[in-house]
């Protein structure tokens, strides 16, 4: 079940890639946090606790990144006004 999910995110990522081409790097993390959210809760039940531990330091790596990356909206927001 490892490699699947393995599979499915490098896929998930390189399609992000090419999806999120012109945005920038904020909405390709952030794009990559959505996939690893997705690979997380439909192999909730399939996976051991291990791979769940090693999963959650990724998506909270990237959560990291999504948090910085809509604080960065925010301040960019209140300071036009």
């Amino acid at each position: 079940m490892p490699e699947k999910i393995t599979i499915f995110v490098a896929v998930w990522t390189i399609i992000m890639l090419f999806v999120s081409g012109d945005y920038g790097l904020e909405i390709f993390i952030i794009l990559i946090f959505i996939g690893l959210l997705i690979a997380k809760e439909l192999t909730d039940r399939f996976t051991t606790l291990q791979i769940k531990r090693r999963m959650n330091i990724f998506i909270l790596i990237f959560l990291l990144f999504f948090i910085t990356a809509v604080g960065r909206k925010i301040i960019d927001f209140v300071s036009m006004n």
